[in-house]
């Protein structure tokens, strides 16, 4: 006897992006700080995080919002502008606080493997990346999902142009591939807690 099986997708993951206003401007501000860090021999003064984690690159502390007011206003931008989008989409939009936003940057060879970052959104800022080639993958997490036979099925490239901002839930897997050029490739990446304000209702509408 054959079973016949039926499925329907119900959920879909999106990845948005946007041109930062005054990029220049932003781009020299964090130019400057990575300035600094990699000179940290000559000002005596690094937040460079030494801890095990997934990004193979130079990055400062966790915290970097909350010690450069450029990161602090850049991810400030970044949560208004994620706001406004998700209104006008018709979404219901959080309040968004950062958890923590720190700045990446990448030297010859250096790259990111594929990881998470558990929170409800993730914004990536490139800061500096026209001559350090980069792609940026987004990967099915296999680990509670059925896995098909082909593999490009699973895997998806985002190519952000510099100046751009990508943003998607924090719990999509992904990675970023090796510098292979000789200049600096600089992001700016960002995680947002969400508080809806409103008491949810699955049954709108429905008294």
């Amino acid at each position: 006897m054959e079973i016949k099986v039926d499925k329907q997708e119900v959920f879909t993951d999106y990845v948005w992006s946007f041109m930062m206003p005054d990029h220049e401007h932003w781009k020299k501000e964090i130019e400057n700080i990575v300035l600094v860090e990699k000179n940290k021999a000559i000002h005596n003064f690094s937040t460079e995080n030494f801890q095990d984690r997934p990004v193979r690159a130079h990055k400062t502390a966790w915290d970097s919002f909350a010690r450069y007011p450029a990161v602090f206003n850049i991810i400030e931008i970044i949560a208004a502008t994620i706001t406004k989008s998700i209104e006008q989409e018709g979404w219901e939009a959080p309040k968004l606080s950062p958890m923590d936003g720190w700045i990446n940057w990448f030297d010859k060879n250096q790259w990111a493997q594929e990881h998470e970052h558990n929170c409800l959104l993730s914004a990536v800022y490139y800061v500096s990346s026209e001559h350090s080639p980069s792609n940026f993958f987004f990967h099915r997490n296999d680990r509670f999902r059925l896995r098909k036979k082909n593999e490009d099925a699973n895997i998806k490239l985002v190519k952000p142009k510099e100046g751009s901002v990508i943003f998607f839930t924090g719990c999509q897997t992904h990675s970023v591939s090796p510098n292979t050029s000789d200049q600096t490739r600089i992001t700016l990446a960002a995680n947002y807690m969400g508080e809806y304000v409103k008491n949810w209702n699955p049954y709108d509408g429905e008294k």
